[in-house]
């Protein structure tokens, strides 16, 4: 078999890779554009050109600090330029070559498997209401991972590909990045969160975790830095716990603390957005709460920008509509993956999407005077529904008849 730096000197690769990109996995048309206009101009020739004669071409990624979804917190991105990173993208679609050396326990970014496949695993345990379970977080998963001790994995991996293993090595020693006044410096980058490749890297560094819990049929589930481990007591789960942070504490990473959670027999557990209780699979509290902050945010920038220009009520309130119709259903760019797309398939229950119709419905209101009073029902839910609002609730259950 040809190295995987070989194959992104043909053509076929990359229109291979942009049907995939086309087929339906949620791309913007934006994306598309740019893909498409990568592959027809060759763009991708001189890096592979350069890389399978030996010399590493790539320039130090920009390192940036960004904002969590839905929070105030921040964390460290990496990003190389466009055509490099259109290059690791296509390079992220053959390395789909080693998937079937995963773990079956080990569910994010694999092309087999989803994260509604994971949640569907697990509610497919027997007894699945008398377990124990216990859920962890690693800590800043990506940018932790030693990277000598990250090629040392790879390594056993990628034991075809000696051309290809030289490019990784290279990418993860480089150790230079580029800050945002275009400085360079030198640092441990980890696995680099944000760059294409950083998923497989993320995927298979704990490998020999995701293995030992397989080995010993422990009811034990991945996505990337999120597990969840299950038992039938408390004592059997103590003992997984013990492996679990005897492992992360070798493989030099950390767990967060505020993220560990231990839920006793007919208690809620969250996983990935979503949360089960008494049989019900729902949006998570977490989830919700982050999304109501968006909606919260979004109105109060409405409001100063409705107050400063005297704009009419009506402007406001749709372009807040108009923001959560684009999260929520995005009908402009249907092939996108969207919030519905992700929730609806999994969820059994409107309780949540109740919750978040009100909830949306109320700062709709707000907008009228800038606070919440009852004078604000002067304006009616057939007045909501006139600026353009789509139930969560309806289209839920509009979703599950199709």
């Amino acid at each position: 078999m040809p190295s995987i730096l070989e194959q992104l000197l043909q053509e076929k690769t990359w229109q291979e890779f942009l049907q995939y990109k086309l087929d339906g996995h949620y791309v913007s048309k934006r994306e598309r554009d740019a893909l498409s206009a990568y592959v027809d101009e060759k763009r991708y020739l001189p890096i592979a050109e350069a890389l399978c004669r030996g010399e590493y071409c790539f320039t130090p990624p920009q390192k940036r600090t960004v904002n969590k979804s839905g929070t105030t917190k921040k964390r460290v991105v990496y990003t190389f330029s466009d055509d490099e990173n259109l290059f690791l993208k296509g390079l992220g679609f053959l390395l789909y070559r080693y998937d079937g050396k995963l773990s079956p326990k080990c569910f994010s970014f694999r092309k087999s498997c989803s994260a509604r496949d994971a949640i569907f695993a697990i509610l497919s345990q027997k007894d699945r209401d008398s377990l124990y379970c216990f859920k962890a977080d690693i800590s800043n998963y990506f940018n932790s991972i030693p990277e000598e001790e990250l090629v040392k994995v790879l390594e056993t991996i990628i034991d075809d590909d000696p051309n290809l293993m030289w490019f990784l090595r290279e990418l993860l020693l480089a150790g230079e990045s580029r800050l945002e006044d275009g400085s360079i410096i030198r640092e441990h980058r980890g696995a680099m969160a944000g760059i294409p490749v950083s998923p497989f890297f993320a995927n298979v560094y704990i490998l020999s975790m995701d293995r030992y819990f397989e080995e010993k049929d422990v009811a034990y589930f991945r996505y990337s830095d999120d597990i969840l481990i299950f038992a039938r007591s408390k004592a059997e789960l103590d003992s997984h716990i013990a492996d679990f942070m005897s492992m992360i504490e070798a493989k030099a990473l950390s767990v967060n603390p505020k993220k560990i959670s231990i839920s006793n027999p007919s208690e809620p557990w969250e996983f990935l957005g979503f949360c089960y209780k008494d049989g019900q699979v729902d949006i998570s509290s977490v989830t919700k709460e982050k999304l109501k902050g968006k909606i919260r945010r979004k109105a109060r920038a409405l409001l100063r920008w409705k107050n400063k220009n005297d704009a009419d009520y009506t402007r406001a309130g749709r372009a807040l509509i108009r923001t959560f119709n684009r999260k929520f259903y995005n009908e402009k760019h249907e092939d996108c993956f969207t919030w519905s797309r992700w929730f609806f398939p999994v969820i059994t229950t409107d309780r949540s999407l109740s919750d978040l119709d009100a909830y949306l419905i109320e700062y709709v209101r707000y907008l009228y005077q800038g606070r919440h009073y009852k004078g604000n029902y002067k304006v009616t839910y057939e007045d909501i529904k006139n600026m353009g609002f789509r139930s969560l609730r309806h289209e839920y259950y509009l979703s599950r008849k199709k």
